[in-house]
């Protein structure tokens, strides 16, 4: 092999890691470096057991699914696997766990693999653990002969690189699956919220932040900036601080600014967030989750929607008007709402719903 043609391979197993298409032609040419006519592999999570990646290289559709459907529980290979080496990433020859005559006289040989010339194997375990196994194996024809050591050392140095490969893949994922969890997150705050630069440049903000800047009204964003009603430009600070910001009409928002711990040089040349910018509304109606009061308290369905409109701002001939109800009813509904949730005062009980929120 020449070193352009190494480097490119490798090149091509790391960026693999972030785009998966790129597997089965990887495959195609581990194959055909190796020379063999078959290939497959499979990565599971060593976390979940969730299958990351599969693909194979050499068999039409059709044969695979005839495999799948009819030969895998016989496999003669995959029936020995557990007598294979456990080394991860050491490229071992399937001869280790089946001679060439034990193989022969399977059934499943005779009828499926002697018909389609996978007689010699070899493979490499990326991942041996209790919720599955990850494997590259190739193969090719009785003629083509065993695989000798040097293809082997190649498989190994290869197989490494896979490993490593697949490992960063199931690191890209989980990280997906913990950032797509902190979005939600952050996004479901009651209130609006905006990640600042040291610059005082907004790196991230939730839904509710950009329609509150939206509106012009008190707070405004200027070249990516937040700027508030008198012109000052929002900047991290080293210490926590909170302050009100007028707007045009309501009582002015109440904002907060707090440092968070972070490096002084990003790796990459991004912006570092350095402080958590914000703003909560006091005119804003909470829009209490119903819901969770009934699974928390045990209030009915009418009981927990009165108590919602109730800590919503409205008073309770409002809310009453609102649920359609009579006012004596919703008096009721508050009642029982106040004993089920063990408070003794519409304020107290309102003040646990929005604790809620």
């Amino acid at each position: 092999m020449l070193p352009e043609q190494w480097d490119s391979l490798t090149g091509e197993i790391y960026e693999a890691a972030r785009d998966a298409n790129l597997w089965p032609r990887i495959l195609g040419r581990l194959c055909e470096m190796l020379g063999a006519s078959h290939g497959d592999m499979w990565v599971r999570s060593p976390r979940t057991g969730e299958v990351r990646l599969s693909c194979c290289h050499g068999l039409p559709e059709e044969d695979r699914q005839e495999y799948v459907k009819r030969w895998m529980a016989q496999d003669p290979w995959l029936q020995r696997l557990h007598l294979a080496p456990g080394d991860l990433g050491y490229f071992w020859p399937l001869g280790a766990v089946i001679s060439d005559g034990e193989l022969e006289a399977k059934a499943a040989y005779q009828s499926y693999f002697r018909h389609r010339d996978l007689h010699y194997g070899a493979g490499a375990w990326i991942w041996r653990g209790a919720d599955g196994e990850s494997l590259v194996t190739v193969f090719r024809a009785k003629q083509a002969g065993p695989f000798g050591d040097h293809e082997l050392a190649l498989g190994t140095r290869l197989a490494g690189h896979v490993r490593r490969s697949a490992q960063l893949l199931e690191d890209r994922h989980s990280l997906a699956m913990r950032a797509a969890g902190m979005r939600i997150c952050f996004e479901e705050l009651p209130f609006a919220v905006a990640i600042l630069s040291q610059e005082g440049s907004v790196v991230h903000s939730n839904g509710r932040f950009q329609r509150l800047t939206g509106k012009a009204d008190g707070l405004s964003l200027r070249d990516g900036r937040i700027v508030t009603s008198n012109g000052l430009a929002v900047m991290p600070e080293k210490r926590s601080r909170s302050f009100p910001v007028r707007r045009r009409r309501g009582t002015p928002y109440w904002a907060s600014i707090r440092p968070m711990p972070a490096e002084s040089v990003h790796p990459f040349g991004w912006a570092i967030p350095v402080a958590i910018f914000e703003v909560r509304d006091p005119d804003r109606a909470t829009g209490a989750d119903s819901q969770k009061l009934e699974a928390l308290y045990g209030l009915t369905q009418a009981e927990a929607r009165f108590a919602a409109l109730l800590a919503s701002g409205l008073s309770v001939k409002q809310a009453a008007e609102e649920a359609g109800i009579a006012e004596q009813t919703g008096r009721t509904h508050l009642k029982r709402a106040m004993a089920k949730t063990g408070t003794r005062r519409q304020a107290e009980l309102i003040s646990r719903i929005i604790a809620l929120d």
